[in-house]
């Protein structure tokens, strides 16, 4: 076998051929719910045009330019105008099919181009009855039809009488083999001797090879009996998963999506590997990478050292996967064990999406079917970015690419198949270090030589849009936009060498012509010279500006040239009556355009200003925050032009050079008084400078008053409202006043609530503060109830006043006034006599209740002789002969034992003379204002 580099994506070449097979023919792809993409951009492009509604199975084809020719779901064939092809329905291929359909070229013709269909062996027709719900009912098996591109002027047709030709590929003995004809699998890739390809199935634990060349297919496959028996038992589910071809025409790869015993059942897949002789069509020698769950896509990279299949979790396939990639570099014993999972974006190897489909680019890249049968989410295609990478470095990104751009198209879980050989590794003749990327984007009027190698006795063919040109040599200088091709025969037995540059210019960019104007504030005035911007004549130079780099130099030759940019052009010194020469380069086609900048010096002014503010900001502190456009007014006082345009800066530098712009300005000096100055620049309405002016600062306090205060209205009284100005230690003559109420004097009386407001202005300066004085109403409070809880463990006094006052609560005794509380309630007060202070916390007056008694009572006493609570008595009524209260003791059966007043020496304990014993006794006391006390104590002896 001839050396695996020298092999080329070229599918039908004899020497007489016109026809060649190149990179090109991939770069449309249409596939899912009217989805697409387009390799005829870097990256690729999504389509909107597709007609396709598959759920799995569909492929394309294009010419050598990547001109779309036709694409079908194995089902309906449609033309490059997305009609349907002349004669292109009724083929018997399925959109439910894993590979559906897939295109080969016939070699040595131009013209015509072979459809190979599978339907989807499904049990429900292995019966062949009509009647049963799967298309037609009958399982239709491996077929081909033929398009002819230049029928139906140039849009192609299906030939009738070669349309839906059966091919064997089962035991025409075996009628279960009869009933189910094929598997869903296709592939295809070139032969040995460049003139040919193979088109390969699988069924059961056989391949099928088919060999196609210039004079059609021939119907005798080659047969391979290899490797592990898939039971026709567990059909259509066992029908399922891709089957591919290594672009080096070396290697086949399956994925088996399980192996069940039952119709219609799931059970756990394999992966498999196997050697292809692309001499002979013969398969052999298989390894079984993977054992398990429900593997669907497979794809070999570019260049066949790496192979990547999609597995989905579990048996049936439809919800998480994830993608393995397998070493094919290492020896064929180590493969299997060299299996990785890729991680995504997020760092995760598994995906919530279905293990779908996996096919290699025209770009190198691997993208993958993305869809969510639970959440019906296909916006995106993944993408694996650098498939020839040892898996701990690969990069895939699960949504890598959005094809669902308009919200109406899905990614399913297919993508179109094509001749594996197509992606195999190309001639780099742009020399751009990737030949892959076969896109080249000129600008106006730029040229550019492809080349290539110059390879002893070889012959070198280029061609342009498919047309064979009258170069013979390794280079080709490029004048034109399109599609060239060279072909390297080595005239040593290899395959041709192929390179592709799909050629575009981009238009040149068109700059105007601009005159800079710029102020002369630099010593010596009147010189000629200042400090200019260049970049302020970015945005008149071009319409966007953000689309464009620019550079500016002062010869023209070097602008051409790229040599001698000035280095700062934010702050440019000019000679007097200078030009200087822009380069603007767009960001996205990288063509440039070149453009004149006259710089001229201005020699207007406008006005120099001081401008006082008010320190208004609440804080007076001598801070303030200053809206600079204020000033403008006062800036172009008595000029005739009113279009200018403003600007604000910290320094005549940044002014010149229109640089960090300011708004406003907050000052860093208190009541500053001209210390700090701020820069305007005055532009007319063509961005010329008019005038950079100076703002001197200064900062004015405002009347130091308490700008809101609230005051109590007495009831039937007058208030005396003050501004405040005296209370701030101010001379009051010093200022204006203006009250709510129309009164110019420093204070006003009132007699009614509100709110008044009065407008302090300060005589030198004009600052003027607002003070709003807002009046509530109050009065002394009237004193409704005393309820007092004594004689208990924690004696209480509670007050009930009513008024529109705000008070304060205080006890008082004959000699001494406690402390106020907002309280009503007295807690823990002792026996004695009180009364009751209210206050107005307003200051509008007090009032006092009567004197009152708080009492208590021992709860014991011990009458024994050793002096101490030798007699109970009431506490807190002192004078017995002040009061009329009196105390009644009872026994426990309720005789009356004594009568004692409040203040006497009380109770001894003896009844007519007698020791009462110790017990519990009870009294009853009456006291002056017929408040009555019970309770009870202990004797105790």
């Amino acid at each position: 076998m001839r050396s695996l580099s020298t092999f080329i994506i070229l599918t039908g070449l004899l020497l007489a051929s016109t026809s060649l097979f190149a990179q090109g023919e991939a770069n449309n792809w249409y596939f899912g719910i009217n989805a697409g993409l387009n390799f005829n951009t870097t990256p690729p492009t999504p389509l909107t045009n597709g007609r396709i509604r598959t759920l799995e199975g569909a492929t394309a084809i294009s010419d050598a330019t990547g001109a779309l020719l036709f694409y079908t779901d194995g089902s309906i064939v449609y033309n490059r105008n997305h009609d349907v092809m002349e004669n292109g329905t009724g083929l018997k291929g399925d959109e439910s099919s894993t590979t559906s359909a897939l295109i080969v070229p016939q070699p040595n013709s131009a013209d015509r181009y072979i459809i190979f269909t599978v339907d989807e062996p499904h049990h429900f027709n292995a019966d062949n009855d009509a009647s049963t719900i799967d298309s037609d009912g009958v399982n239709n098996g491996f077929m081909y039809s033929i398009v002819d591109i230049t029928l139906d002027n140039g849009l192609g047709a299906v030939i009738d009488t070669q349309k839906n030709i059966p091919l064997i590929t089962y035991d025409t003995t075996d009628a279960t083999q009869v009933a189910y004809k094929c598997s869903e699998k296709i592939t295809a890739v070139k032969s040995e001797t460049c003139n040919s390809f193979w088109v390969i199935t699988h069924f059961i634990d056989s391949f099928y090879a088919f060999e196609v060349d210039q004079t059609g297919v021939n119907p005798n496959p080659v047969v391979s009996k290899t490797g592990v028996t898939v039971p026709i038992s567990g059909y259509r589910r066992n029908a399922l998963g891709y089957l591919k071809a290594s672009p080096t025409a070396d290697k086949l790869a399956v994925a088996h999506l399980g192996f069940a015993t039952m119709t219609g059942e799931d059970a756990p897949g394999k992966i498999a590997l196997y050697d292809f002789d692309n001499v002979t069509g013969q398969v052999t020698n298989e390894t079984v990478l993977y054992n398990g769950d429900a593997p669907y896509g497979i794809e070999f990279s570019q260049s066949g050292s790496k192979l990547y299949a999609t597995v989905g979790l579990g048996d049936s396939g439809i919800d998480e996967s994830f993608i393995i990639q397998y070493d094919l570099a290492l020896p064929q014993n180590q493969i299997a064990a060299s299996g990785i999972r890729i991680s995504n974006e997020n760092g995760s190897t598994t995906s919530d999406f279905s293990s779908g489909a996996l096919q290699i680019g025209p770009d190198g890249k691997i993208y993958r079917a993305l869809y969510n049968f639970n959440t019906n989410d296909g916006d995106y295609l993944g993408v694996i970015e650098n498939p020839e990478s040892d898996a701990n470095n690969v990069q895939y990104r699960d949504r890598g690419i959005l094809v669902n751009t308009d919200g109406r198209r899905i990614s399913q879980i297919g993508l179109p198949p094509f001749i594996q050989s197509i992606f195999a590794e190309t001639i780099d003749i742009i020399n751009n270090g990737n030949s892959n990327d076969t896109n080249l984007a000129l600008c106006q009027g730029q040229g550019y030589r492809l080349s290539y190698q110059m390879i002893p006795g070889a012959t070198y063919r280029w061609y342009f849009n498919n047309q064979l040109t009258t170069n013979n040599t390794p280079f080709f200088d490029i004048n034109n936009e399109g599609n060239y091709r060279l072909e390297v025969d080595p005239n040593n037995g290899s395959c041709p060498l192929i390179g592709v540059a799909n050629v575009t210019r981009n238009q040149n960019p068109a700059i105007t012509n601009v005159t800079l104007s710029q102020c002369d504030i630099s010593l010596p005035l009147n010189d000629g010279r200042s400090i200019f911007n260049l970049e302020e004549a970015n945005s008149f130079m071009v319409t966007e500006e953000a689309l464009f780099n620019f550079s500016f130099y002062q010869d023209s030759a070097d602008a051409i040239n790229e040599v001698n940019e000035i280095p700062n052009p934010q702050s440019y010194q000019n000679q007097p009556n200078q030009i200087v020469y822009v380069r603007a380069v767009n960001k996205v086609t990288g063509c440039a355009g070149f453009g004149e900048l006259q710089l001229k010096i201005s020699t207007t002014t406008a006005n120099d200003i001081v401008w006082a503010v008010c320190d208004e900001d609440g804080m007076n502190d001598g801070f303030t925050s200053i809206l600079l456009n204020e000033t403008e007014s006062a800036l172009i006082e008595g000029l005739a032009n009113t279009g200018f345009i403003f600007s604000y800066h910290l320094s005549p530098e940044d002014a010149l050079s229109e640089q960090n712009p300011i708004t406003t300005y907050q000052n860093t000096v208190a009541y500053s008084q001209g210390t700090e100055i701020i820069y305007a620049r005055i532009e007319d309405t063509n961005n010329n400078c008019f005038g950079i002016q100076t703002i001197n600062l200064f900062i004015n306090t405002v009347p130091p008053v308490i700008t809101e205060e609230e005051m109590a209205l007495c009831t039937d009284k007058t208030l005396s409202i003050p501004s405040g100005i005296k209370e701030a230690g101010q001379n009051v003559q010093d200022y204006e006043y203006l009250w709510s109420t129309g009164e110019t004097t420093e204070s006003i009386s009132i007699t009614q609530n509100g709110t008044y407001t009065v407008t302090i202005i300060d005589k030198d300066t004009g600052c003027s503060i607002e003070r709003k004085i807002t009046t509530i109403s109050s009065e002394p409070a009237r004193i409704e109830r005393v309820l007092i809880k004594d004689a208990q463990e924690n004696n209480e006094v509670i007050i009930e006043v009513s008024g529109s006052g705000v008070y304060e609560y205080a006890l008082e005794t004959e000699d001494l006034l406690g402390d106020f509380q907002d309280s009503t309630t007295f807690t823990n007060v002792s026996a004695g006599t009180y009364r009751i202070v209210v206050k107005d916390k307003n200051g509008c007056g007090e009032v006092k209740s009567d004197f009152f008694t708080v009492i208590s009572f021992p709860a014991y006493f011990t009458p024994n002789g050793d002096t101490f609570h030798e007699t109970w008595n009431l506490e807190g009524i002192q004078d017995a002969s002040t009061t009329t209260s009196l105390i009644r003791i009872f026994d426990r059966n309720g005789k009356l034992l004594k009568q004692i007043a409040p203040g006497s020496s009380g109770w001894d304990g003896t009844y007519q003379g007698k020791l009462m014993p110790s017990s519990q006794y009870w009294f009853k006391a009456t006291l002056e204002n017929n408040r009555e006390v019970t309770g009870s104590f202990a004797l105790i002896r």
